[in-house]
């Protein structure tokens, strides 16, 4: 059995819900009933009188068997003997952040926030369905250029799959989707999780195949009224797309996505192809109000596979 130790900065004397780790270390918290239950869902839902029949449904599937489990435990949490427990899976250094930044504000937002502490906000707001801690999380995460950096898209996706943040699930997507699947190393398959990885493996090789495909088979070409061989002119337009030095040498060559070839459509050079002609293909391969173009094939492929992932995970 752990020895009970009270927290230097976060055992209030005057404070009125003792909590206590559960991670082994036996750590104590006393703090205010008043604020937890305004700012967090579950503390709402634990120490309101009387007690809700259902627990609040902004928490996650976990924080509602923990809070139902907690109930039948018995709520006491006015001394350090009956201290309400936080659950195992958090340190509790992770709860000393979380604590510190509703009670005590550590740092200003003047100041760049470590990693560790932004994690464990975000970590223990998710779980008890703080609001403010998870924005803070979430604006740090997203806007600050360096933790943005630190965080890397292995463990955003896996923090976006783990909180079910979807518009990180794509951005993580789309920056793994240019790297190569086989370089990956296997600390960073296991962060991202079996699904994910296999989900940018297939879409990689959708992507590979469609872009193998589109550089040896040109797309067919808009002739002109004032074009008189149309043989010749898709002739000329075939050459040059299948070339090195055209679309064919950026998907092999430079491995440019689509959507960076369609940026430099006109900078193509098609020696006998009559103008016209070349301006209104090069027109007939960008997007339309009817559908995307086939340069924009690769975006469809990736969204399609963030969308399958988030359905198979019921994100």
């Amino acid at each position: 059995m752990s020895t009970l130790c009270r927290h230097p900065e976060l055992y209030f004397k005057d404070g009125s819900l003792v909590l206590k780790a559960g991670d082994g270390s036996g750590m104590l918290y006393n703090v205010y009933r008043g604020p937890l239950m305004i700012q967090s869902d579950f503390f709402g839902g634990m120490l309101t009188l009387p007690i809700p029949d259902h627990p609040p449904l902004s928490l996650s599937t976990n924080a509602q068997e923990y809070l139902v489990q907690a109930r039948k435990n018995g709520l006491e949490g006015s001394t350090d003997e009956t201290a309400v427990e936080i659950p195992a899976q958090f340190k509790a250094a992770e709860i000393e952040e979380f604590l510190k930044f509703l009670f005590l504000q550590g740092w200003t937002p003047a100041e760049a926030p470590a990693l560790s502490k932004v994690c464990a906000i975000l970590k223990l707001s998710h779980f008890f369905a703080v609001d403010a801690g998870v924005e803070y999380a979430r604006f740090n995460l997203d806007n600050n250029q360096e933790l943005s950096r630190q965080l890397g898209p292995f463990l955003r996706l896996k923090m976006g799959i783990e909180y079910h943040f979807k518009d990180w699930i794509k951005m993580a997507f789309d920056i793994l989707a240019t790297i190569p699947i086989n370089t990956i190393e296997p600390e960073d398959e296991e962060l991202m999780g079996w699904p994910a990885y296999w989900a940018l493996a297939k879409a990689q090789a959708e992507v590979l195949d469609h872009r193998l495909r589109l550089a040896v088979k040109p797309p067919v070409p808009n002739h002109c009224n004032e074009c008189h061989d149309h043989m010749w002119c898709a002739g000329q337009w075939e050459e040059a797309w299948t070339s090195l030095a055209g679309p064919l040498g950026d998907f092999i060559v430079e491995e440019l996505a689509g959507s960076e070839i369609m940026a430099k459509l006109s900078t193509y050079r098609v020696g006998g192809m009559h103008f016209e002609c070349f301006r209104r293909t090069c027109e007939g391969l960008k997007d339309s109000e009817d559908g995307k173009s086939i340069l924009r094939r690769e975006e469809e492929i990736i969204d399609d596979a963030v969308q399958q992932l988030m359905n198979q995970l019921q994100i």
